[in-house]
């Protein structure tokens, strides 16, 4: 018999590829002392809409729009997040408007740029809660 959270596992890694877009960016971004796999959006808005479905799954969701009326999203933002001791987890330029990072249980500095105007935030992460972090640049 097959162990019931290894099968659990299989079906929700299952469903994550199948609700990914195949335009959207999947990657493990890899520094000599981290992994952190993320997916990112591509440009269209059935990309965001697609991982939408999926950010549950992961800790981190982080969005990108600009505040001026009508709140366009934005593309190539440059995104870097930092453990608690400055240990860069994750550097990665996304080409959409969202981005999910399965980052493990911690204390993190996120940084996005864009346009050269980098934006910053903290955030604690929990085991099994997932949290979305806004950022949005003035037109």
């Amino acid at each position: 018999m097959f162990n019931q959270t290894a099968v659990g596992i299989v079906l929700v890694t299952a469903a994550l590829a199948a609700a990914a877009p195949a335009a959207a960016t999947t990657g493990a971004a890899t520094t000599s002392e981290s992994a952190v796999t993320y997916l990112a959006s591509g440009k269209t808005r059935d990309d965001a809409a697609a991982l939408r479905h999926v950010a549950r799954y992961y800790p981190l969701e982080l969005e990108f729009a600009r505040t001026a009326p009508g709140g366009r999203q934005l593309a190539d933002v440059d995104v870097m997040i930092k453990d608690r001791s400055g240990r860069m987890m994750l550097r990665a330029k996304v080409e959409g408007d969202l981005m999910l990072a399965q980052l493990p249980a911690g204390e993190y500095a996120v940084s996005a740029t864009y346009n050269g105007v980098a934006l910053q935030k903290s955030v604690t992460v929990e085991q099994g809660r997932h949290q979305k972090l806004d950022f949005a640049w003035k037109s």
